[in-house]
């Protein structure tokens, strides 16, 4: 999983989903991301009266995704985010690291983290569909590489400290970095750095292996949902008590809505297929927890 196992920008999936799909509420958006990275390839659902494949559901999130990220042109996004860069790494360097010099670092570096986690995961979502090669693809994983670069680059270049002082030889070396991304702005979105200047300056991401023709994107996926799926069980710390009474996996649950459950349960396919199911995954996780120690019996 690398960068992303942590799951800490997750919930932005289910924004995604509620964005695509605005009559769904959250406790459905979840169902419906759940189903399409694990269901099978024939997974379809209607929403009113339009009917949606696999592919197609994954195409919409990827989208909705983008958008979150992207306001306006690449061209024009990608000049307000070297702008920002710029000016983080002047302010840290130009003599005193004040609160708001600080504040404005955080911000940037966790805003950056959270649309590279959308950007990666659209890309990932339309690889995992079937589309290669397309220019959409390109501009993706454009975006994601110069996210990764311009986060190393004001952590390469920037004190994660705050009301210090910061030493001359500190500043000669941010200024040349300063002027670089100001000339990088003037070139225009498909310039980028060069090879040698990705290495000298420690931000190289050309050869990413998750960026690679040889990830399994599908699989990436699906080992995220199930990190999230364990992630939420630990938070909700569900007991044994919770499993009184579950319906089978084939039973329509129960809802205030229930015309939308209907849509729901399309989702998951017909009910004689074998498909994943949330509530024997969390007795088995439940289980595995609270299985013996090797040679003791209970």
């Amino acid at each position: 999983m690398g960068r992303y196992e942590n799951c800490t920008y997750f919930s932005t999936l289910y924004d995604a989903v509620g964005n695509s799909f605005p009559q769904v509420d959250r406790e459905n958006a979840r169902t419906i991301l759940r189903e399409v990275i694990l269901a099978p390839d024939d997974y379809t659902v209607e929403f009113e009266d339009t009917s949606y494949n696999k592919k197609q559901m994954m195409d919409l999130i990827a989208r909705a995704l983008i958008g979150l990220c992207i306001s306006g042109s690449p061209q024009e996004t990608f000049e307000r985010t070297i702008e920002k860069v710029a000016d983080i790494i002047k302010h840290m360097n130009d003599g005193y690291i004040t609160t708001e010099d600080a504040a404005e670092r955080r911000t940037f570096l966790e805003d950056a983290a959270r649309n590279e986690f959308d950007l990666f995961t659209a890309y990932a979502l339309r690889q995992a569909c079937g589309e290669f090669n397309s220019e959409t693809l390109h501009e993706l994983k454009l975006n994601i590489i110069r996210l990764r670069e311009f986060q190393d680059l004001v952590e390469n270049y920037t004190r994660n400290e705050i009301e210090v002082e910061v030493s001359r030889e500190e500043f000669e070396q941010a200024r040349p970095i300063y002027k670089m991304l100001k000339s990088l702005q003037n070139l225009g979105y498909d310039y980028n750095f060069s090879p040698r200047e990705r290495e000298s300056l420690d931000i190289d991401h050309e050869d990413d292996e998750d960026l690679g023709d040889d990830f399994n994107y599908a699989n990436w996926l699906k080992r995220l949902m199930l990190l999230q799926l364990r992630k939420e069980i630990s938070a909700t710390q569900i007991t044994t008590s919770d499993f009184i009474n579950i319906p089978s996996s084939n039973a329509v649950l129960p809802s205030k809505n229930n015309d939308l459950e209907a849509k729901i349960a399309q989702l998951r396919g017909t009910y004689d297929k074998r498909r994943f199911d949330s509530k024997r995954f969390i007795m088995l996780e439940q289980s595995k927890e609270q299985s013996p120690m090797d040679g003791d019996n209970q």
